[in-house]
C-alpha cells in the first residue's frame, strides 16, 4: 500500500468559558472606528472579558495585543487591567472596507490568500499578524479587496515515491512550467515523497487528494461538549479518525462523511490533534492532522447521602460493565435531524458535570447526564427516533432504558418507575417510552437523562439547541439495529 501523509496543523488558541462570542458581526465590527496611530489609547479589562473579544473591539488581534502588553500568555487577563490598544500603522488596504473571513480548521494565511486572489502579506498587515502561522479555526480575519493580479487557486498534490514533475503535470493537465512557476521549484528533478505541490486551477481545496474539504464544529469545544467532523471526498473512500485517545467513526449521507466525538469532562483544557484516514478502493492511504482546542466549562459540587450498600465496589463495578458492554454501540441511521426533544418538562435539580461526593468521600466523581424533577409516574417522551438497546432494572441506575440515535449518539434515563417500551423496539420523537420514579440510588422521584457520544457522557441540554446545521436523515427502510 502507498501512503500519502499531509500534516495540516492549525495554530488555536484557548478561550476559556468566559470567552465571549467567538467573532463580531461586520456591522459590530464598524462601530469600532481605530484612533490615529500616533495616539495612544487604553482598554480598561471589564468582568467577563476576553482578550480575543477586547481584540475585536478594536478591530485588533489577539496577537498584536499580547505583543504590544508583553503577554505571555493571552488567556491571563484580570479585571481592572490596563491594557494599551495596538494600531498598525502604515496600511495600504482600508482594513475597514475588509470581508470578514471564519477560518476553518485546515486553513492557512496562504490558503486564505489564494482563495481570495490576495497574498498571505496583506492579509497579515490588514490583520496585524506578527506571523503568518499564527491562525486558530473560527478566528475572523479582514481580507482585502480582491487583487486581479493576486494568488493562484488550486488543489494539493503530495507527491508520492517515484513521482516526477513531468508526471504530475501530465496528470493534471498542466505545463510542467506553471507547475514549477506555482511551486518555487529551482531543480525540477529534486522532488521528494510527502512534498505538497500547488495544482494551479479554480479547485477550492488544498487538501490531498481525494479529500476535498474537512470541517470541526464547533471550535473551540468545551468539557462535555460534541465535536462534529465532517468530511467531503471526490471519491467513495474509509474513513477513520482519532482524537482525544480515542477512534471516531463515520457514516456516509448526503455525499459527505460525519463522525462524533464526545469530550470528557475531565479533558483538560488545551490543544489536541484531529487525525483523519482515508483509504479509497485502489488501497491507497490519506492522513491529515488538525489541532483542535478544548476550552473549560464551568461546573458546581454536590454532596450525596447513599446507602453503604448501593456503594459496594461489587455492585457497582458489574453494573458498569453491563452498561459499557453498549457504549461501543455505532448505526449508520440517524434518528434526528434538528435538535432534540426534551424528555420531561421538569426543572433541572442537578446539571451535567456536576462535582460529586458520596457521603463522606472526596470529590472523585462527577454528574454524567442532568437531572430532571417530577413526579413518580410523569411522562418520559423519546428526543428523538431511535432504537431501544436497553431495558431492564439495575441495582444503582434502577429502572434503565438507552435509546440508539444513531452515528454513536445515545440516551440513557435511570430510576424510571415503569418502562413502557422494549427492546429492538423503534421509537419516534415524541413517543411516550417511560415514566420517572425513584428507583435505584435515587434521593427522590426524578429522571436522570444522560448521552453518549462515542462512548463518551456529554451534555445533552447542548443538544436542545442548534450548534450543527443538520439535514434531514436519509431514510433507511431496513430493519438492522447493529451495534
Amino acid at each position: 500500500m502507498v501512503r500519502r501523509c499531509a500534516s495540516l496543523f492549525v495554530t488555536v488558541l484557548i478561550l476559556f468559558a468566559l470567552a465571549g462570542p467567538l467573532y463580531a458581526s461586520p456591522k459590530a465590527a464598524r462601530r469600532s472606528q481605530p484612533a490615529e496611530p500616533n495616539q495612544e489609547t487604553f482598554h480598561i479589562v471589564q468582568r467577563g472579558e476576553t482578550l480575543f473579544s477586547i481584540a475585536q473591539r478594536y478591530g485588533s488581534t489577539v496577537d498584536a495585543f499580547a505583543h504590544t502588553n508583553g503577554l505571555s500568555d493571552p488567556t491571563k487577563i484580570y479585571v481592572g487591567q490596563r491594557l494599551k490598544v495596538p494600531f498598525a500603522g502604515g496600511f495600504e488596504i482600508d482594513p475597514l472596507s475588509a470581508v470578514p473571513y471564519v477560518v476553518q480548521t485546515t486553513d492557512t494565511l496562504a490558503d486564505i490568500a489564494r482563495r481570495h486572489r490576495t497574498s498571505w502579506e496583506a492579509l497579515a498587515r490588514v490583520n496585524g499578524l506578527l506571523s503568518p502561522d499564527v491562525l486558530y479555526a473560527g478566528q475572523v480575519v479582514r481580507v482585502p479587496p480582491t487583487d486581479p493580479a493576486g494568488g493562484l487557486t488550486g488543489a494539493l498534490h503530495v507527491v508520492s515515491d517515484g513521482e516526477t514533475l513531468l508526471g504530475i503535470a501530465l496528470r493534471y493537465d498542466v505545463s510542467p512550467r506553471t507547475l514549477r512557476a506555482a511551486n518555487q521549484i529551482l531543480n525540477p528533478r529534486i522532488l521528494y515523497p510527502g512534498q505538497q505541490l500547488l495544482i494551479p486551477g479554480d479547485g477550492p481545496s488544498r487538501l490531498p487528494a481525494p479529500l476535498v474539504s474537512v470541517d470541526v464544529n464547533p471550535l473551540p469545544v468545551s468539557q462535555g461538549g460534541t465535536l462534529v467532523v465532517e468530511v467531503r471526498t471526490t471519491q467513495a473512500v474509509t474513513l477513520t479518525g482519532n482524537v482525544f485517545g480515542r477512534t471516531i467513526r463515520f457514516a456516509e449521507e448526503s455525499g459527505g462523511y460525519y463522525g462524533l466525538a464526545g469530550v470528557h469532562v475531565f479533558t483538560e483544557p488545551g490543544l489536541y490533534e484531529l487525525t483523519i484516514q482515508a483509504a479509497d478502493e485502489s488501497g491507497l492511504s490519506t492522513e491529515i492532522g488538525a489541532d483542535v482546542v478544548v476550552e473549560s466549562a464551568q461546573f458546581g459540587y454536590e454532596r450525596i447521602k447513599a446507602s453503604p450498600s448501593l456503594l459496594d465496589p461489587a455492585v457497582v463495578a458489574a453494573e458498569r460493565e453491563r452498561i459499557n458492554a453498549l457504549r461501543p454501540t455505532f448505526t449508520e441511521r440517524r434518528g434526528w435531524s434538528g435538535v432534540l426533544q426534551r424528555p420531561s418538562g421538569g426543572t433541572i435539580s442537578s446539571n451535567f458535570g456536576t462535582r460529586r461526593a458520596y457521603n463522606d468521600g472526596p470529590y472523585t466523581s462527577y454528574h454524567g447526564g442532568v437531572d430532571l424533577r417530577g413526579p413518580t409516574g410523569t411522562p418520559v417522551y423519546a428526543p428523538a427516533d431511535g432504537t431501544v438497546v436497553l431495558a431492564e432494572p439495575l441495582t444503582v441506575r434502577g429502572n434503565a432504558l438507552l435509546l440508539d440515535h444513531g452515528w454513536g449518539m445515545l440516551t440513557g434515563y435511570w430510576h424510571l418507575s415503569n418502562i413502557e417500551v422494549e427492546v429492538g423496539q423503534r421509537v419516534q420523537q415524541g413517543d411516550l417510552i417511560a415514566r420517572i420514579g425513584n428507583t435505584g440510588l435515587s434521593t427522590g422521584s426524578h429522571l436522570h437523562w444522560e448521552m453518549w457520544v462515542g462512548g463518551v457522557n456529554v451534555d445533552p441540554m447542548e443538544w436542545l439547541d442548534r450548534f450543527h446545521d443538520w439535514y434531514e436523515p436519509v431514510e433507511d427502510t431496513t430493519d438492522d439495529v447493529g451495534g
